[in-house]
């Protein structure tokens, strides 16, 4: 079994850890009355049995993407195969270990249609693989598309493929490496070889299947991916289960303070009481955390429309640059697919955004909300912006592009024709036949003039149109794109204010339950006190106890357990 294989052994074994813990505190939160904290558990539970891991693999064509992804998902146990009906054409995926690969169709750089597909594929993955092959150190356009990669995803794989058929491998690996370090990219690269690999697993040669590189690969992707990823889930069950145990010790600790000292009983139900109030100004409209969020979500979606805006002006006056330059009509297709991809990194840009502020407003928002509670701020996750360019129009086509070389030859004619007719006359008074030298010769300078002013009139008005066209295109994408980010942030909005008032909602709840035990504590006597404090001490010696066990699915370090 390899290194890879005993990971995912010891990962469906901790899996099960975990939801046993979930599933005997969820017994508790059944047992209290609290349906509230009981749904948080089945939600925590749903994310650990049903782990979302996403995994791309890009690169420019003909690199062997595909065949690496075949190998990989061999090497790590647990392979199966997924529908990929929302992703882009040309995109397969395979499943290992509880993480979807995702087969990127090759591009042929960041301004290629295929460049901007793959990059809408990054807005939910958890790490790309960037393959190039062992012939040929990285490329310009592979470096500016390795650059916007990690711009939209943090951890980002080089994978040097071939190396079987390439002896100077580590010279390229060196190049590779200088080219990274001079754009400041910290990327790892990892040599493998698709073809040795599969030879070693036929012959059973595990020296070869070292040699392959594959073995390393997957190792890498099981401590540095898969392990991280694991170890933000366990994290979120760690707190899960310290929120929901220390909601359900309030009521218990509040009443056994009371049976232990009945004294002083009608002074703790006050301070309760006194607890259930700042709870319940929580929940308040005028709450400092509401006022936060609905000041910050309103700088938000102004901020981020005017990055659009900003955007897309810049990308038009580098368009009107262009078109400029020369005459657009013979160069329309190519420039409406520049054009396009352009737009679309715009867009992407513009929505990472979006999701870093989001982020940073959930964080001031829980600050806020944490200096009277304490609580963890919930994980955003970005969305995939591109399908709001599905409804944008097309570029329009030049209809100025329909007049023909014919068109021209006419009105060069006829200003010839007006040329020889001028001369010629001119010429008759002295004698001189309306065909002479001096008359075809004007002829000819005037049908050439018109010729190049025509053409000169006609590139101007295909340049306009062509500039009218960009900026019917963008008002379009501002529209659209405009209207779908604001959608999306009003959507976080509403998150973050459903997910504080629901916490405390819970906070009220269990503020409430406290000052109804306290006070039931301060009404018993004698030996049902005494029974009573035993089963209080029991539950939350019980509840200690998960929260060890929760505590020890990391260690002191953070590494997992």
């Amino acid at each position: 079994m390899t290194d890879g294989a005993a990971r995912g052994g010891k990962a469906m074994t901790s899996t099960v850890t975990m939801t046993d813990l979930l599933d005997r505190l969820r017994g508790l939160t059944d047992a209290a009355g609290r349906a509230d904290l009981g749904s948080r558990l089945a939600q925590a539970r749903a994310r650990v049995t049903d782990p979302s891991l996403r995994i791309v693999v890009t690169g420019e064509t003909g690199q062997g993407m595909s065949a690496l992804v075949d190998t990989i998902v061999g090497e790590i146990p647990g392979a199966g195969t997924v529908p990929a009906e929302h992703l882009a054409p040309g995109t397969t995926t395979q499943t290992a270990a509880g993480v979807l690969f995702v087969d990127a169709p090759g591009a042929a750089g960041i301004d290629s249609a295929g460049g901007a597909a793959v990059l809408s594929l990054l807005a939910g993955a958890d790490a790309v693989l960037f393959v190039s092959d062992a012939s040929q150190e990285y490329t310009e356009p592979e470096l500016a598309y390795l650059a916007r990669i990690r711009e939209l995803c943090p951890s980002v794989i080089g994978v040097i493929t071939k190396i079987d058929l390439y002896q100077r491998w580590p010279d390229i690996q060196r190049a590779d490496r200088a080219h990274l370090n001079n754009a400041g990219l910290d990327i790892p690269l990892l040599p493998v070889s698709s073809a040795l690999h599969d030879t070693a697993r036929r012959l059973g040669d595990g020296a070869l299947a070292v040699e392959s590189g594959i073995p390393q690969l997957a190792d890498f992707l099981a401590d540095r991916v898969i392990g991280g990823a694991d170890t933000v889930l366990r994290t979120s069950v760690i707190n899960d289960v310290r929120i929901v145990s220390d909601q359900l010790a309030m009521a218990l600790n509040a009443e056994l303070d009371v049976l232990n000292d009945p004294g002083r009983g009608a002074e703790l139900v006050t301070r309760m009481q006194q607890a259930r109030l700042a709870a319940d100004r929580l929940r308040a409209q005028t709450a400092n955390w509401q006022l936060v969020l609905g000041d910050g979500a309103t700088e938000l979606m102004v901020d981020v429309e005017h990055d659009l805006r900003h955007r897309l002006r810049t990308l038009v006056r580098e368009a009107e640059a262009d078109i400029t330059a020369s005459d657009p009509a013979p160069r329309w297709e190519q420039f409406s697919e520049w054009l396009n991809s352009r737009v679309a990194d715009a867009v992407q840009a513009n929505s990472l955004l979006a999701h870093s502020r989001s982020a940073e407003l959930a964080q001031q928002v829980g600050a806020r909300f944490a200096e009277e509670s304490g609580r963890v701020v919930p994980e955003l996750r970005r969305g995939d912006p591109s399908y709001a360019l599905d409804s944008v129009n097309s570029l329009e086509a030049l209809e100025s592009r329909k007049a023909g070389i014919v068109q021209r030859v006419i009105n060069s004619l006829r200003g010839s024709y007006g040329g020889v007719l001028m001369v010629g006359v001119v010429s008759s008074v002295a004698g001189v036949a309306l065909l002479n030298p001096w008359s075809i010769g004007a002829g000819v300078l005037l049908g050439a003039n018109t010729f190049w002013e025509d053409r000169k009139a006609r590139t101007a008005r295909r340049q306009s149109e062509a500039k009218v066209a960009v900026a019917r295109l963008m008002d379009d994408v501002i529209f659209q794109v405009g209207r779908e980010s604001k959608f999306r942030l009003r959507e976080v909005q509403r998150y973050l204010r459903d997910h504080f008032s629901a916490v405390a909602a819970e906070m009220l709840r269990s503020a409430d339950d406290a000052v109804h035990a306290a006070q039931l504590a301060n009404q018993s006597h004698g030996d049902r006190r005494d029974a009573r404090a035993a089963v209080v001490s029991e539950g939350l010696s019980e509840l200690r106890q998960l929260r060890v066990r929760a505590a020890g699915l990391l260690d002191r370090t953070g590494a997992l357990r």
